[in-house]
């Protein structure tokens, strides 16, 4: 199924990215860097401090750029049947579940304003409302916490679209997006995104097994945004270098999907005011949005008329 061309919004030209616009369209994925994107490495700096608190947080273990966990880690052992056990082994996930590799730490919009500043960056709104059609709004903001291991998502790669749940068929605009900032290098030994290019148009929720041959990095500096279409393929390499590498996903949905998170009832007017561009912020945590009813009576109801008394 071939691709449409998208109009070029205001914002992309204004912005100068017309070609990743245009590699959006193409190959369903585009890398910004960050001399492009203007986020600012310092800022990616004070982003990684606070990851790297949290990670120590959550798991008991300190962690480092070089080093990653400084302590073996493990992830509660859940109750398993024979024959729940028998599906991991068959998709080659044993080893994920006893040695993990990685983690998720959630709801960052909700930690500090930094993550706010980040989800409204102008580069990274105008893709998404390129893939939208201006309809992007907030889903979730989680950042990936990966470290050295042969496991990775196994040999598949865990490759899949993100916009999965949705409906069939799709046209050409995103269900949802993703802005994964590279809070660290991203390479092919250092656990890159793998995706394959132009799968966007295929309309498939994820791809046969012999496709995983097709799948490609997606290798970038520190501060690149990685963009991408909820029905490109993708997935991650595993990590073979020492060290961590740290992926904050921004993901985005249209206006019609529901969010991961409750981003709109989660979201005060005061997190709004407090970032860097306060009225997108609003618009893209479904602030303005009309529905769902935040009232208990959202129209107006008649009433019995009220004579006038005459003068």
């Amino acid at each position: 199924m071939a691709q449409a061309e998208i109009d070029l919004s205001p914002e992309i030209q204004e912005l100068g990215i017309e070609q990743y616009a245009r590699e959006l369209d193409s190959n369903g994925l585009t890398i910004v860097p960050p001399e492009v994107n203007q986020f600012g490495l310092e800022r990616i700096d004070r982003i990684v401090e606070i990851i790297l608190e949290r990670a120590e947080a959550m798991t008991g273990s300190k962690f480092t750029l070089d080093d990653g966990p400084l302590d073996e880690l493990e992830f509660p052992r859940p109750e398993l049947t024979p024959e729940r056990m028998k599906q991991i082994e068959a998709r080659g996930l044993k080893d994920a579940l006893l040695k993990p590799t990685q983690f998720l730490i959630q709801k960052l919009t909700q930690v500090d304003r930094i993550f706010r500043d980040l989800a409204v960056n102008p580069v990274s709104v105008a893709l998404q409302n390129h893939m939208m059609a201006g309809q992007t709004r907030l889903s979730s903001a989680n950042c990936f916490v990966k470290w050295q291991g042969d496991f990775g998502y196994g040999p598949g790669l865990g490759l899949h679209a993100d916009q999965g749940a949705t409906p069939l068929p799709w046209g050409p605009v995103a269900h949802t997006g993703n802005s994964t900032w590279c809070l660290t290098d991203y390479t092919l030994d250092g656990g890159a995104l793998a995706y394959v290019p132009g799968t966007h148009t295929e309309g498939k929720p994820a791809p046969p097994p012999e496709r995983v041959k097709d799948a490609i990095p997606a290798e970038a500096s520190k501060g690149s945004v990685i963009v991408w279409h909820g029905a490109t393929w993708h997935g991650a390499f595993p990590r073979k270098d020492k060290g961590l590498r740290l992926g904050l996903a921004i993901y985005h949905r249209h206006a019609a999907i529901l969010p991961q998170e409750d981003v709109p009832g989660q979201t005060t007017e005061a997190m709004a005011a407090d970032s860097d561009n306060p009225e997108v912020y609003r618009v893209l945590a479904g602030l303005n949005d009309k529905f769902p009813y935040r009232e208990t009576q959202s129209e107006t109801v008649p009433r019995v008329k009220t004579s006038v008394a005459a003068g």
